[in-house]
């Protein structure tokens, strides 16, 4: 068994390489930006109802929940109506594209909305 100098140099250059490929490999990712959003203008910090969630359930929801005769009985158009409403409305955004249940119907909804719809319910489901 080699003890010198050489050996030491050797085993430390591998050891080296070996840590170099983990690091690499440890590195690479493929995310779909187009699902994901950029995560510069996903600010999932500061939601509020009225900049956030409210401006997402009018885009999204009110054509069909709305008026005198809702859809499925259901008005989103106030904040306790969605508040009491938000576990099942995130479960209906958070399907995969091509479920019956999906909504809105015209398709699903970006990632980072749905992260902020999630981020809301989380803290409360405040009205601010």
């Amino acid at each position: 068994m080699e003890s010198g100098p050489i050996f030491l140099v050797m085993n430390g250059r591998f050891v080296l390489a070996m840590l170099m490929a983990a690091v690499t490999l440890v590195g690479c990712t493929y995310d779909d930006l187009d699902t994901l959003g950029s995560p510069v203008d996903c600010d999932t910090f500061d939601v509020s109802f009225g900049s956030d969630i409210l401006p997402l359930v009018m885009d999204n929801c009110q054509g069909c929940h709305s008026g005198g005769s809702p859809a499925a009985g259901l008005a989103l158009e106030e904040h306790g109506d969605i508040a009491s409403s938000a576990e099942a409305m995130l479960d209906r955004m958070d399907r995969d594209p091509g479920d019956p249940l999906l909504m809105p119907q015209s398709g699903k909804l970006d990632s980072c909305s749905i992260a902020r719809f999630n981020t809301w319910i989380q803290n409360g489901k405040p009205n601010n």
